[in-house]
This record gives C-alpha cells, structure tokens and sequence, in this order.
C-alpha cells in the first residue's frame, strides 16, 4: 500500500509520513539565516517552529519573535541532545557553522570542518534515523582558495550527505524532500545583540551592478570557478533563502534532492 501515487508531484508515502509529524526544527535557529528562516516559517502557520541551539543567547539573527520556541542544550555532535525532538519533526533545516575566514582568524581547518560539515552530517544522520521526511540543508557557493579549504572541505561534505539522504534515510526519493541552498554572499541585517547592523545597505550597490553586468561575470567564472566561484554572484538577501526554506516545509513536496545556487535565489519569490 506504500506504491507511489503521484499527486502534486509528491508521492502518498510522502503525505502519510508528514500527516503523523507536527514540528520544524531549525538547527541554528539563534543565527543570522537560521533566525530568519524560523521566522518565516511561523509567519506561514507551520507549528510548533523550534529553534535549537546550545545557548539560549540571542544571536547574529536578532528577537525570534512570536510563533518560534528556543530550545538551548543542543548540541548538533551529540544527536542524544536532540534525538526526542526529531521523533516528531516534519521538517529540518539546518544552518549551523563557522564563518569562512575563521581558520584565518583563531582557528584551524580541522575546526572549520568539524563546525561546516561533521555538526551538519551528525544532524542529516540522525535525521534519517528517524526518517524526517522534508531537509533543507544552508551550504554554500564558494571558490577553491586556500584560504578557504577547512570550511569548503566541511561544506562539501554536508553536500554529499544530504545528496545521500534519500537513501540513508530509507524513504527513497518518493518519500522525502531533500532542499540543498548554495547562497555565495548572504546579506540583511545582522544583530550585534541588540543592536541591528544593516549590511544590506552595503551590499545593495554591489548586488545591482553584479546583476547588471551577469554576462561577463558568469563567462569569467565559468572560465575560472576556482577563482571567482560564487564571488561574482550578487549577494542573497537573508529573506530570499528563508523563502526559499519556507518553500520547501510548508510548501506543495517535491521528490528527492533539489539544489538552489545563487542564480535560482537571487529575486526568489515565495510560491
């Protein structure tokens, strides 16, 4: 009684499962993308929207605001932090890591893989342990710098994972919605406690000229992605991925693995 119908383009193993879910837990709900993405889902009916994190401090992403409940304690290494929660969760999105410049920074490559990809592997993992039905994954657009090569090594290897998630997890493609984003810059306002910091200001003229000029810039970055991978794609604005999240959890279930880079989510428009 599981054989796929399609209806809408999703399959009624998919409908069954997330008839018997309620949740959404966003994994770096307290963060810059994490705190908007949560916001928007609540703004969209979905309940309950739990923002998990291991500080219950408010973050780069500013008030939660009404409709989203903070989880602290969790720790993304450690799956039995959060195992109980996922037994009822619809939906996950995770948005946890480090800056790309932190191994510049402080820190080291091994840090900024274990921070961009084993945390967001341990959480796609226990996931598909419990069969969540609907992931959307924040990655990145990025060139291949040196400067660069712990957080692109994480990042990468959150990518694989969640690509394998149909089958990790047992759903099949009919039976699960897997969203991987790819913004290159993401930009909005940021929250320096409770200060707002707008960096969309700043990045607005950059964002209209790269836009602009969209020819000549994909040409050279085709012709040299080590180099300019993802730096001459306009800035996202934070909105434009939490619509694009929202999409994916609350909106009509696609099958299998999707991915967004920067030119699908550039002007993304919520469906």
């Amino acid at each position: 009684d599981l054989e796929p119908d399609h209806r809408d383009g999703a399959s009624v193993l998919l409908h069954r499962t997330m008839a018997a879910r309620s949740s959404v837990l966003v994994f770096g709900g307290r963060g810059f993308v994490g705190a908007a993405v949560a916001r928007e889902l609540a703004k969209r009916g979905a309940s309950p929207v739990l923002s998990v994190a291991r500080s219950d401090r408010p973050g780069a992403g500013g008030e939660l605001g009404p409709g989203v409940e903070h989880r602290s304690g969790v720790d993304a290494l450690q799956p039995e932090t959060y195992k109980s929660l996922l037994a009822e969760a619809k939906a996950v999105v995770i948005s946890i890591g480090e800056a790309p410049w932190a191994e510049q920074t402080g820190g080291s490559k091994d840090q900024a893989i274990k921070m961009n990809g084993l945390s967001n592997i341990a959480v796609l993992r226990a996931a598909a342990e419990q069969k969540v039905p609907k992931i959307v994954l924040v990655n990145a657009t990025m060139p291949s710098w040196g400067l660069l090569q712990g957080y692109r090594e994480g990042k990468e290897m959150a990518e694989a994972e969640a690509r394998l998630y149909p089958e990790t997890s047992g759903l099949g493609p009919e039976g699960c919605s897997v969203l991987i984003l790819k913004p290159g810059v993401v930009a909005g306002t940021k929250y320096w406690g409770s200060m707002p910091v707008p960096m969309g200001l700043a990045m607005a003229p950059m964002r209209l000229a790269l836009r602009c000029f969209s020819g000549p810039c994909n040409w050279l970055e085709a012709k040299m992605p080590g180099v300019f991978g993802g730096v001459l794609k306009p800035a996202v604005w934070v909105d434009e991925l939490a619509r694009a999240a929202a999409d994916t959890v609350q909106g009509p279930s696609f099958e299998g693995v999707q991915v967004l880079n920067p030119d699908s989510l550039v002007g993304y428009k919520a469906v």
